[in-house]
């Protein structure tokens, strides 16, 4: 007699997903620039133009510009 695994599993809609990753993602980023700029020597940051990271944030601009994004208070970014 042989035994069958089941697993549980969830269905997400694509932009349920995207929008789940962009969270986790910009948490990530978050904590991650929080620790470099509690031990960096330096204070200034240089981003090489056309990086990912430059062409991000020029999306960024532009959803600012169009009304498509928010910025969040500092606890609400933070925690309490």
């Amino acid at each position: 007699m042989t035994q069958a695994a089941v697993t549980d599993t969830l269905t997400v809609e694509k932009y349920e997903l995207m929008t789940m990753l962009q969270e986790a993602v910009r948490e990530v980023v978050r904590d991650e620039l929080a620790r470099w700029s509690a031990t960096a020597a330096s204070k200034s940051w240089d981003i090489e133009e056309g990086s990912v990271l430059w062409e991000d944030l020029r999306a960024l601009k532009e959803e600012f510009r169009e009304g498509r994004a928010q910025l969040f208070s500092h606890t609400e970014v933070f925690g309490p």
